[in-house]
């Protein structure tokens, strides 16, 4: 219930303030596992992809945002799980496995922190390892970032991408990071997109 009028509220407040629209909700499949990956250019990025999205979401977020007691408990109420960034979190990678095979959505951000542009952070091709471990699609997801009173801001949901050809295989390195950045060109082809 608590999710439910938080998002709400977000969504109401997205809309009236940012002009908030959202293209592409029907690529997002209605059941089963999905993981999300998302551009990051604000802190405002997380709570408007869970307002447009069409389904409900965890979010994999960055362990210092825990580190403060009231606003720790009130994401982690909403859904938010930590992960150790610069680490191999095995907890957060386990997490987010039990979380897909239960049918659940989550948002993770690849590049692992804020940027204003595409390619100024090198994305660690784990999370593809996840989606084929999860046997899960992947859906892009592309924020503008324009979050100033009445700006236009705008988000598009893309095509589900999905790594069936690689579930009975354990791809190399350099397959994972080829895959991983055909993740990021997928979110950041909508960079520019004048939808109407």
């Amino acid at each position: 219930m608590f999710y439910k009028i938080a998002r709400a509220a977000v969504t109401f407040f997205y809309k009236v303030v940012f002009l908030m629209r959202a293209y592409g909700r029907e690529n997002v499949p209605a059941q089963g596992g999905v993981l999300m990956c998302s551009n990051h250019r604000s802190y405002f990025d997380p709570p408007a992809v869970a307002a447009a999205s069409p389904r409900r979401m965890s979010i994999m977020a960055k362990e210092e945002l825990f580190h403060y007691p009231l606003f720790g408990r009130l994401i982690k109420s909403l859904g938010a799980y930590p992960i150790r960034r610069g680490k191999g979190d095995a907890g957060a990678v386990m997490a987010t496995l039990k979380l897909l095979a239960g049918g659940g959505t989550t948002l993770v951000f690849p590049e692992g922190t804020r940027v204003r542009a595409a390619g100024e952070k090198k994305v660690n091709p784990g999370i593809i390892r996840i989606a084929i471990k999860a046997r899960t699609p992947i859906v892009p997801v592309y924020t503008n970032g324009k979050y100033r009173p009445f700006g236009g801001l705008k988000i598009y949901f893309g095509q589900p991408i999905s790594y069936e050809e690689y579930y009975e295989t354990s791809p190399d390195a350099e397959t994972l990071e080829r895959l991983a950045a055909e993740l990021m060109s997928s979110i950041y082809s909508f960079d520019g997109e004048k939808a109407a």
